[in-house]
């Protein structure tokens, strides 16, 4: 599990300067931990069009594309993140979570129909299928 540092410096007059890809790119965390993929999508894609060349920004949108179910687009922006700074661990690890994640979905697609079990007493519990990765705050 990812843990999102909060961000050391506030904008307590409001939004910040909106030209400043930073600030398009905390208050898309911040709205991202709020469960508000489509405002925080909206703030990673423009952190990319400021700084194109900000691989976090990229990965950030990556994020935000999967947890809105648009996992095509999460993968390129996963892998312009990775050519813009192939180092990067978390971004290494958010794409092989990715990767993993799609082909588990792939395989559970490709699995044959079968006869449903019988009725039972007791609930299992449900199977996660949501992806765990996280938008980060850091710089590039």
């Amino acid at each position: 599990s990812l843990v999102l540092p909060f961000p050391a410096v506030s904008c307590r007059s409001g939004a910040g300067d909106l030209s400043d890809a930073n600030t398009q790119r905390r208050f898309g965390v911040r709205m991202a931990k709020m469960n508000l993929w489509r405002e925080a999508m909206f703030r990673f894609r423009r952190a990319t069009q400021i700084e194109p060349d900000n691989a976090m920004a990229h990965n950030n949108l990556a994020v935000a594309y999967e947890a809105t179910g648009d996992f095509e687009a999460a993968a390129r922006e996963y892998k312009e993140a990775l050519r813009l700074d192939r180092a990067n661990e978390h971004i290494q690890k958010n794409y092989s979570r990715h990767v993993e994640f799609m082909q588990r979905s792939k395989k559970r697609e490709a699995k044959p129909a079968v006869a449903p079990a019988p009725p039972s007493t007791t609930t299992a519990p449900a199977t996660d299928t949501t992806s765990t990765n996280s938008p980060q705050e850091g710089a590039r």
